[in-house]
């Protein structure tokens, strides 16, 4: 009730304002529509023609990874994906696409649309640009109008001459489409695919002539004219969400499924584990008596969104959006903390700044497809849930393992911690795979993208749902659970559990410089190759987690020695990419003075991203 009170205060004020004219609907901000940054995965491209298309972290125009275009037999083979999802007929959008081409001399290359016209299948130029040898260009039109009634959409990037010369291999990254999302959402009006207190204060702005521009969903009834008619609506939108009027005290028992039987059934699949109910049930009854609830995600690069082909598509945005819209009226907090490439290793470092210091009161952790076995994993996969739920706000600690189009996943041993402190666990695994047996699922028509690792639209979607029936299933009274207890034992170790990152006072740089490549760790250490000399610094804590720089064949090897005790850290890994990557660097039992040295011990290139240290 608190919640809703300062909510109707401030759109009474905005009210007040006599926002009464009423105007034509103008397009103000857009929204990113697509954005393929080829960080381990295709980003649902495709190759054209004889062309094979696959990511790389050879070259890139941004982050670590682009895609790699190469066996063209013909000037218009190259890489493309359907548009259809999020570009329409006759609206105008911002296009764009760094190329690479390293024919050794200028080629002139081409973004372009492929559509189904009133003269069958036909072809548009987006953008055009004679790209030189060796330099990333942009191939961008800012204005790009989609032809009227054009269907079956899909946007390439090719070469234009005939001849052998121009088939060659080039890059591809960062392609980008910002507009006007496909549809609109009554009430949106500053563009950004949600509805909330923002909007409001979008439109009162436009409605008394402090802004120029409003999105069209601002036209809230539709008729063409924004004005306090479509305030009124918003407002009480705002302040009568129209949830399911069912309360955590038992009413959900009653709820009726709407999904097939099949679907259902890979749903209940999916619910590996309903665990202890206590703090889910808790939060849920925090959201509905109208305090802020914050949900976050933490993992790979399926969680950071995959090849979903536009953010809102993810499963942690369409699950947020379900728990937000069902439980919290529309006040909840949302954050995404998935980072391509990593493990639970890295996630164990991160939660601290990325989760923790957000607040999350509900936090699911995804590192099933990342991971790989032996103790820097487990150990660190255990330490970090139950970092999690030692914190003093009691989050509701969720796991979700999900799988490769094979069926390979880290679910055996993950779901161990989860039996152990008796966690629910979301496995999109039994889900996909029984689905698939069952002839209800097929990987590529229903779940996967076209790189056999990450889900697609349809996917996220499946994985959305099954978190959506989780929260239905815990609210059932046969669900209800006892105090929570966090377990005092250990299944595979937490000596890791608490390792924060810590920013170190250097005694000696030796042959060490300040910073990284990496803009998410800027504050690391790079080694410089020149002679040996070790990075000195002294720490208090009882163990020393190192997150470096890791790709096979390229990154070398360092030597950590702490208190006399050495260890070697590489970062000739397999199944790296050129990003961040951990490994335990020192293992102790008590809290005491740390005494540490790095040295290279090949001269090969190494990067520090973050020390966590354990206290």
């Amino acid at each position: 009730m608190k919640r809703k009170k300062r909510i109707g205060l401030l759109l009474s004020l905005l009210l007040g304002a006599q926002a009464i004219a009423a105007m034509p609907v103008t397009t103000a901000s857009a929204a990113t529509l697509l954005s393929a940054e080829f960080e381990t995965t295709d980003d649902s491209f495709q190759p054209r023609g004889t062309a094979t298309v696959g990511w790389t972290s050879d070259e890139h125009y941004v982050d670590n990874c682009s895609l790699f275009v190469s066996g063209r037999g013909t000037a218009w083979a190259g890489a493309s994906r359907t548009a259809d999802s999020f570009m329409k007929a006759g609206a105008t959008y911002s296009v764009s696409a760094a190329v690479l081409q390293k024919s050794g001399a200028p080629v002139e290359m081409k973004f372009s649309l492929q559509y189904t016209g009133a003269s069958g299948t036909e072809y548009d130029k987006i953008a055009l640009e004679t790209v030189p040898d060796g330099e990333w260009t942009l191939l961008s039109n800012p204005a790009y109008t989609v032809p009227a009634g054009a269907t079956g959409l899909t946007i390439y990037v090719e070469t234009t001459e005939e001849d052998t010369a121009s088939f060659i291999d080039f890059y591809v990254d960062s392609v980008k489409v910002i507009g006007k999302p496909a549809t609109i959402k009554p009430g949106d009006a500053n563009g950004d695919l949600k509805v909330n207190v923002a909007d409001a204060v979008s439109l009162v702005k436009f409605l008394t002539a402090q802004s120029a521009e409003i999105d069209e969903g601002a036209d809230y009834n539709g008729d063409g004219k924004i004005n306090a008619v479509d305030l009124s609506l918003l407002k009480n939108a705002l302040l009568f969400p129209k949830t399911t009027p069912i309360t955590v005290s038992g009413d959900w028992d009653n709820y009726q499924e709407t999904a097939s039987p099949a679907m259902q059934k890979v749903y209940k699949d999916g619910v590996a584990r309903v665990g202890n109910t206590q703090r889910i049930r808790e939060k849920i009854a925090k959201a509905q008596a109208g305090e802020t609830v914050t949900v976050g995600y933490l993992g790979g690069s399926i969680t950071e969104g995959g090849s979903a082909t536009s953010k809102d598509l993810t499963y942690a945005s369409m699950s947020f959006d379900y728990f937000n819209e069902t439980f919290a009226g529309g006040g909840a907090k949302y954050v995404n903390a998935g980072m391509s490439g990593t493990s639970s290793v890295v996630g164990n470092v991160r939660v601290h700044n990325d989760i923790f210091a957000k607040n999350c009161d509900i936090i699911f952790i995804e590192f099933a497809v990342n991971d790989q076995g032996g103790d820097r994993f487990q150990k660190s996969y255990e330490s970090l849930v139950k970092t999690c739920l030692e914190q003093e706000n009691a989050p509701a600690v969720i796991l979700i393992t999900l799988c490769q189009k094979s069926g390979s996943s880290n679910q055996d041993w993950m779901e161990k911690v989860a039996q152990h402190y008796d966690l629910a666990l979301i496995s999109g695994k039994n889900a996909v795979m029984n689905g698939i047996q069952a002839g209800t699922l097929n990987w590529d028509r229903d779940y996967g993208s076209n790189d056999n690792i990450h889900p697609g639209n349809g996917g996220h979607k499946i994985i959305s749902d099954i978190i959506s029936f989780y929260y239905r299933q815990a609210l059932k009274s046969e669900n209800a659970s006892d105090d929570y207890e966090i377990p005092s034992s250990a299944i595979f170790g937490t000596e890791l559990v608490n390792a924060k990152p810590v920013q170190i006072t250097p005694t000696s740089m030796g042959s060490w410089k300040a910073g990284t490549s990496n803009g998410s760790f800027r504050n690391g250490y790079t080694y410089t190759q020149q002679g040996r000399d070790p990075l000195k610094f002294t720490v208090t804590g009882k163990s020393i987690v190192l997150l470096f720089k890791s790709k096979q064949n390229e990154i070398g090897t360092v030597e950590v020695n702490v208190n006399g005790k050495s260890t070697k850290v590489t970062g000739d890994l397999q199944w790296t990419w050129g990003g961040p990557d951990g490994d335990i660097a020192y293992l102790g039992s008590e809290t005491t003075e740390l005494n540490v040295s790095i040295s290279s011990t090949d001269g090969k290139p190494f990067e520090i991203f973050a020390i966590g240290v354990v206290q």
